[in-house]
């Protein structure tokens, strides 16, 4: 879902000062520094959460956490009440133009930075598209770190699957990281032992719906 805003929809003041790394100008985010999570909870879901010892996604339909663009000191606070988040996961469709697929990637790693500097434990949030992407997919990420991909929807299509391990071994080589949240369907060619693996909610409540 693409998020049809432009720069005067929420407050670009905001990222003023973060550190910028790479020609691509992308934010440059804090190594995660916190615990590997034991649970994630949707963006969606948190909002009206009153249990706070959990870590909050982003995978979820763009439209559906467009309003952190809008009212960013808002969800800044509310973010804050939680142990950690996974960073934004604006979607980088390929057949979007790349001018598009490179501001949703800015968003992503904006919003990393910004909620690190105010006190937010931030893990850094791997997306890509088509192999034109990984330049500044991977640019301002530490090497070595704890990193969090997702892979909803890559199983649609042969191609789309295809772009996905490509991306994700390059992401490998490129960060090198010491440990993985993956968040879907375990996919062949992951590095298993360096992953920990979380199901898709929706697609276990559909299933769970199929099971009755």
């Amino acid at each position: 879902m693409e998020t049809n805003v432009n720069h005067k929809t929420y407050k670009m003041k905001l990222f003023e000062d973060l550190i910028i790394e790479s020609a691509f100008g992308m934010p440059l985010q804090p190594i995660y520094k916190g615990e590997i999570p034991c649970e994630l909870l949707s963006f969606n879901k948190a909002v009206a959460q009153k249990r706070y010892d959990t870590t909050v996604h982003f995978y979820i339909n763009d439209k559906e956490f467009t309003r952190i663009l809008t009212y960013p000191e808002k969800y800044l606070e509310i973010l804050k009440r939680f142990k950690s988040v996974i960073a934004p996961d604006f979607s980088q469709y390929i057949e979007m133009p790349y001018p598009m697929r490179l501001y949703h990637c800015y968003l992503n790693k904006a919003f990393a930075a910004y909620w690190s500097k105010n006190g937010i434990n931030v893990i850094p949030n791997i997306t890509w598209s088509t192999p034109d992407s990984y330049d500044y997919s991977f640019a301002g990420i530490e090497k070595n770190g704890i990193i969090a991909i997702n892979c909803t929807g890559v199983k649609k299509s042969a191609y789309s699957k295809f772009l996905w391990l490509e991306g994700y071994k390059e992401a490998i080589k490129r960060l090198e990281p010491r440990h993985i949240i993956r968040y879907g369907e375990k996919m062949p060619g992951e590095f298993e032992k360096i992953s920990t693996y979380f199901e898709n909610e929706n697609y276990k409540l559909l299933n769970n719906g199929r099971k009755r």
